[in-house]
């Protein structure tokens, strides 16, 4: 039995997206993503010599995911035109069975052949639901599946034998394999998405039964954080076609397992090697020096996707909370300012400590590419996809930037929002009807935990009583002119360290704030207390100044000269 999200995003192109977020997806469509050379990415599929277990396979369908949903929020013609023939090109390197693979014959499904058509299926799906459902593209994706479900049937072993991790980067291809039954409606399609759910998608352990039975993330399959979660967003999407409550519950567990274990206060998440890629215990490991990298922004931007299909599955405004936590902070801070670059780990070195800011460097030497500079794009662009939503009684707002959009009711009918406002700034915004049909409907306003009861809200100048963190529900007939003003607790949380060594985070508003070496010392002990707000200097956003001359700023922006002499700390030391 299929099933329908609690919340749907709106029409693509029905938002004018602005504010922080916004700034910086403009900046990332004009300087990074309208620059792609898209023949480069498609170049080896047409080659099929990648012999070196390597993975420029994956390259294509990352970035073009992140141009996928950039174009969806704005409808750049730019973005349009070089999607279109993009696809087009590629769809032209299948071989005679379907495959779209850049591994030679005797290479296919070793090392990351299936983790490269996992994302030339990505590609190529979210190309037919996001921006033109054309026919030729669907059936070269059902194709393209349906070759990889023979050659893996014509082994005689299970996926997760296959590629590596034990299986979770071969089986998280599982969720294209839906979408792409979707599609072409074709039932061997998703009788192959089926078999690599009920495989338990690694070689270590059935990773479904596993959160079913609150096996923290670092103990299940080998830890391995963005494939793991790729798994775990792939059971939301057999979830939306079959109905099976199974998929929903463990992808519902896994992700408070996450939350509560593995994201560190910026929003970021791995650890354990250098790259910062797996699950590690990191709540608790981001206070530690151990020499390793914490937060790789590939975790963080697959963080964002699966947390993304979780809340339109569920609604719960929790699930919100944290998107916005990783946006504002984790995804904002691994772009260089001027939108043309993305860190790999963000920032490296110690988040209590004296960390810095590096660029992504070229994975493959000579390729000109690094996955997270691929991925990050794709966690940015998803902020508009979820800032106002649908659901069956009305309109959803769960992000605060500023932006107008029309929005379709149940009834056919559409109403038009404009929000307004500096939100994470100032905390005040106005939610205005713009236009609105003669009927009744529910704005549904989120309240974020860290504002809660504090929350003051006017309906056309009228305080509204009841307000507490979830979702303030107001429903009534909206006519133009109407304005919901809201004005957050913006008062300067202090988050205390989780072990004994006495130093603590500072968060104001959805902003965690860090030291920065442009402001003052770093890693120096100070007392928070009182202070006020002040003018940044360039390249930051937010700057505020305690009463002992402290200066600290937004994490976004902290370190954000790329410069080793460029200094930021996380988890500061308290006097």
């Amino acid at each position: 039995m299929k099933m329908c999200d609690v919340l749907q995003p709106l029409p693509s192109g029905a938002m004018k997206f602005g504010g922080f977020l916004g700034d910086k997806l403009e900046k990332c469509i004009k300087q990074r993503l309208e620059k792609i050379r898209w023949k480069h990415l498609t170049a080896p599929f047409f080659s099929r010599n990648e012999d070196d277990g390597r993975w420029r396979c994956e390259f294509w369908g990352k970035i073009i995911r992140g141009a996928i949903y950039a174009y969806r929020a704005t409808q750049d013609p730019a973005l349009k035109k070089a999607l279109d023939a993009t696809v087009k090109d590629l769809i032209q390197a299948a071989d005679k069975t379907g495959a779209i693979t850049s591994y030679p014959a005797d290479k296919q499904t070793q090392d990351w052949d299936i983790w490269g058509r996992k994302y030339v299926a990505v590609g190529l799906a979210d190309y037919c639901l996001e921006v033109k459902n054309d026919p030729k593209v669907v059936e070269a994706l059902r194709r393209h599946i349906l070759a990889l479900a023979a050659q893996v049937k014509a082994s005689g072993k299970p996926l997760g034998d296959f590629g590596w991790h034990e299986g979770l980067a071969a089986n998280s291809i599982m969720g294209a394999v839906v979408q792409a039954a979707r599609l072409s409606n074709d039932p061997e399609v998703l009788a192959f998405a089926k078999a690599i759910y009920k495989s338990g998608c690694s070689k270590r352990c059935n990773v479904y039964d596993a959160a079913l039975k609150g096996v923290p993330p670092q103990y299940i399959g080998n830890g391995k954080a963005y494939e793991m979660t790729s798994c775990f967003d792939s059971a939301l999407e057999l979830y939306r076609e079959t109905g099976d409550p199974r998929c929903l519950k463990a992808a519902k567990l896994y992700w408070k397992s996450v939350r509560d274990n593995e994201i560190f206060v910026n929003g970021m998440g791995g650890g354990k090697d250098t790259w910062g890629e797996y699950w590690c215990g990191g709540k608790y490991a981001q206070l530690r020096d151990e020499g390793r990298g914490l937060g790789e922004t590939c975790v963080a931007a697959t963080w964002v996707k699966f947390s993304m299909q979780l809340l339109s599955v569920t609604g719960d405004a929790e699930i919100a909370d944290e998107l916005e936590r990783t946006l504002y902070n984790g995804i904002a801070g691994a772009m260089m300012p001027d939108g043309s670059w993305w860190a790999h780990l963000n920032p490296v070195g110690p988040l209590a400590g004296k960390a810095w800011r590096q660029k992504a460097g070229d994975q493959i030497p000579g390729f000109g590419e690094d996955c997270c500079l691929a991925q990050g794009p794709m966690g940015l662009a998803l902020a508009p996809y979820v800032a106002v939503m649908t659901h069956d009684a009305g309109v959803t707002v769960l992000l605060y930037e500023q932006n107008k959009c029309q929005v379709p009711l149940n009834n056919k009918e559409k109403c038009e929002l404009s929000i307004t406002g500096d939100y994470a700034r100032e905390g005040k915004v106005k939610v205005a009807i713009v236009s609105a049909p003669a009927k009744k409907f529910e704005l549904r306003l989120r309240i974020p935990a860290w504002s809660g009861a504090k929350t003051a809200v006017k309906l056309n100048g009228k305080a509204v009583k009841g307000v507490k963190a979830g979702y303030l529900c107001l429903d009534r007939v909206w006519k133009k002119g109407d304005c919901v003003e809201v004005e957050f607790d913006m008062t300067m949380r202090v988050i205390d360290a989780f072990d004994a060594s006495k130093r603590f985070a500072l968060q104001r508003g959805p902003l965690v704030l860090a030291q920065d070496s442009r402001l003052g010392a770093v890693d120096a002990p100070f007392q928070p207390v009182g202070g006020k707000v002040v003018k940044p200097p360039k390249d930051v956003f937010f700057a505020y100044r305690f009463n002992d001359g402290t200066t600290v700023c937004d994490f976004a922006s902290a370190g954000n000269c790329y410069d080793m002499r460029n200094r930021l700390c996380l988890w500061m030391p308290k006097a």
